[in-house]
C-alpha cells in the first residue's frame, strides 16, 4: 500500500482560508441574508478539500472547520468536528473511488453534507430544546444548502488552484 503524502503548507493555506471564511461568515455574510436563508460557505471547504485531494485533508480541514463552527454556533460541544472529522473521511474516500474532483462533485457532496448537517441540528439539538418544526426545519435546510451552492465557486476555484499549485510538487 502506498503512503499519501501530505502538504503541510497546502494544508495551512486551507486552514488560512477556512480561518478567512468564518471571519467573513461571522460577521459579513451572517449579516446579509437571501429572503430569510443565509450562506453558509464553511461545509464547502471540507468538500472541496476531500474532493480535491483525499481523506487526509479532508479530515484536516474537516477538523478545522468544526472547531470553528465550536467557535461561533450554539450547540452540543464536540458535534461539529466529529461530523466534519467524518465526512471529510468520507468523501475522501469516494473522491479516490467514484467521484472526479470536478465542481458537480463538490456541489452534490456540499448539498449532501448540509442537508445531513441541518438533520443532525435538528434532531440532537432543535427537536429536544425548543420543539421546532420539521416543516419549518426542513425549509431553512433546503433554502441554505440551496443559496450555498450557488456561491460555492468562492470555495472552489481558490481551494482547485491551491490544489494544483501544490500537486506539481
Amino acid at each position: 500500500m502506498q503512503r499519501e503524502r501530505i502538504s503541510i503548507p497546502k494544508n495551512v493555506l486551507y486552514i488560512v482560508m477556512a480561518l478567512l471564511l468564518y471571519v467573513l461568515q461571522s460577521s459579513w455574510f451572517g449579516m446579509w441574508s437571501i429572503r430569510g436563508y443565509h450562506l453558509d460557505l464553511l461545509p464547502a471547504l471540507v468538500a472541496a478539500a476531500a474532493l480535491l485531494d483525499g481523506p487526509a485533508e479532508g479530515v484536516i480541514v474537516g477538523v478545522a472547520v468544526g472547531l470553528f463552527y465550536d467557535l461561533g454556533f450554539v450547540g452540543i460541544d464536540g458535534l461539529y468536528p466529529l461530523f466534519f472529522i467524518l465526512f471529510g473521511l468520507v468523501a475522501g474516500a469516494m473522491s479516490r473511488l467514484t467521484l472526479s474532483g470536478t465542481y458537480i462533485s463538490m456541489l452534490l457532496m456540499t448539498a449532501f453534507e448540509m442537508i445531513l448537517l441541518g438533520l443532525i441540528r435538528y434532531f440532537v439539538y432543535l427537536l429536544p430544546q425548543a420543539g421546532a418544526s420539521i416543516g419549518l426545519v426542513l425549509q431553512q435546510i433546503i433554502g441554505g444548502t440551496l443559496l450555498t451552492c450557488i456561491f460555492c465557486f468562492i470555495v472552489y476555484l481558490p481551494m482547485r488552484k491551491i490544489s494544483r499549485i501544490f500537486a506539481d510538487r
